[in-house]
């Protein structure tokens, strides 16, 4: 029998990149999955996937800084036949800009989707899991939640918020008993198709004196290359089978944590 067999997750940002790769890889062992994305195109292509491999799960827009988006979201949900046990909080923006001339608007969207986002499927999930019996939240922070980065302040920020936000409801849970467990996943650098919505401008940002590239955009890796120690970037593949361990009873007493996967970015 698969792990998540009878049990139902919901995967923010799985119309690409790690949400995508979480969606089909907890498919692939047994769970329900509600694919949601802003792009609705993006998350019925990962449905198609799924289903394909011969796995279960419907699409479903969702702007995870809208709050009635997360109510119509659940209210669907609930009508379903198999418990929610798993949250996947994966939805995220990223920026590089100069932080003193960067609209203060930019910032606002930046902690929207990253902080508030992931904010609004605890607070909607958290009691329906614990209902069902129990299960896990993780929620995608990265190594910028750990450490700074020059012109990434919103991107730091916002990440630092959701690493510190994680450990708080964790022990929220604890106290209430509920079963319920949370954890954040801190990837490096990731190859994801994210990294082409990046300029060569800022490539030049990302990069600094530590490396250079020709291309018009930011090439992940070039980036791997010349900023993660052992020189290759991860793919999203490896940061769904860490996200599945965390959704797993086999980490049933792995809360509160913080799991990096860098390739050393942060081992200094």
């Amino acid at each position: 029998m698969s792990q998540f067999e009878g049990k139902a997750a919901l995967v923010t940002g799985a119309g690409s990149g790690i949400g995508r790769a979480t969606s089909l890889a907890l498919a692939a062992d047994g769970a329900y999955v509600w694919v949601t994305d802003f792009d609705k195109a993006s998350a019925d292509r990962t449905v198609e996937m799924i289903v394909g491999q011969g796995g279960r799960a419907v699409s479903v827009k969702l702007d995870v800084s809208v709050e009635k988006d997360w109510q119509t979201a659940f209210g669907r949900i609930d009508s379903g036949e198999e418990a929610l046990s798993i949250l996947v909080n994966c939805a995220g923006k990223s920026i590089l800009a100069d932080s003193f001339t960067m609209p203060l608007e930019e910032l606002r969207r930046v902690m929207a989707i990253n902080v508030e986002g992931a904010f609004l499927g605890m607070k909607h999930a958290i009691p329906r899991i614990a209902k069902s019996g129990g299960g896990a939240v993780i929620n995608i922070s990265s190594i910028m939640g750990l450490k700074g980065k020059a012109r990434m302040a919103a991107y730091c920020a916002s990440k630092g918020a959701v690493r510190m936000m994680t450990k708080a409801i964790a022990l929220e849970c604890a106290d209430l008993k509920n079963n319920v467990r949370v954890n954040s996943v801190h990837p490096g650098v990731v190859d994801t198709p994210a990294w082409a919505k990046h300029d060569a401008d800022e490539a030049g940002m990302m990069l600094g004196s530590s490396g250079k590239q020709a291309s018009a955009t930011l090439d992940v890796h070039a980036v791997a290359k010349a900023l993660v120690p052992i020189g290759v970037a991860a793919s999203a593949e490896e940061i769904a089978a860490t996200v599945c361990f965390l959704a797993s009873d086999v980490a049933r007493h792995i809360t509160g944590a913080e799991i990096v996967i860098d390739g050393g970015m942060t081992a200094d």
